[in-house]
């Protein structure tokens, strides 16, 4: 029996989606945490703080990415599946616009004055943003998608053909 082949066994096609939907929202929530995490050391350690505009909007993405973060991270699918995947897709969608914008932003800022201020070369709090917008997005928008593909599958085998009764059947019962 030693030398018997061990044999695998066959992992559910649903199950792998969901485990790889997991992680992706785990890591994307990792990940917009960190993009709120240079965005606040910018603004209390680079006197960000004082910039007009570009101050209030990094205090206001590390804000906002600390919220999206959280509920990302929160089990809000304790509340039912259906409430539970609406929040989490919607906090994915918010982190994910705070990652795009971030990223927009700063490459804007590098080529021309976005409100007044005008960002030169590639130190290593642009290189963490750049890299950690780009984490966000790509995992949260995998997650979207595996949770809108799980959706429009359950929901096709949740429907159910509906038998009509005829009037004699009804008359019967």
């Amino acid at each position: 029996m030693a030398s018997a082949a061990v044999r695998a066994l066959p992992v559910r096609p649903q199950r792998r989606a969901y485990v790889t939907a997991e992680i992706a929202r785990y890591f994307g929530a990792v990940s917009i945490l960190l993009v709120g995490v240079v965005h606040a050391q910018q603004y209390y350690s680079a006197y960000f703080a004082v910039v007009p505009t570009i101050g209030t909007l990094f205090l206001l993405s590390f804000v906002g990415a600390g919220v999206v973060g959280v509920v990302l991270l929160a089990p809000v699918r304790r509340l039912g599946r259906n409430i539970g995947d609406l929040i989490l897709v919607f906090a994915a969608l918010g982190a994910i616009g705070i990652a795009v914008g971030s990223l927009a932003s700063l490459l804007v800022s590098e080529y021309m004055p976005l409100f007044g201020f005008m960002e030169s070369g590639y130190r290593l709090a642009i290189v963490l943003a750049l890299v950690f917008d780009a984490l966000t997005t790509v995992f949260l928008g995998v997650f979207v998608l595996m949770v809108a593909r799980a959706r429009r599958h359950h929901g096709a085998s949740d429907a159910r053909p509906t038998r009509l009764t005829t009037t004699t059947e009804r008359g019967s019962r």
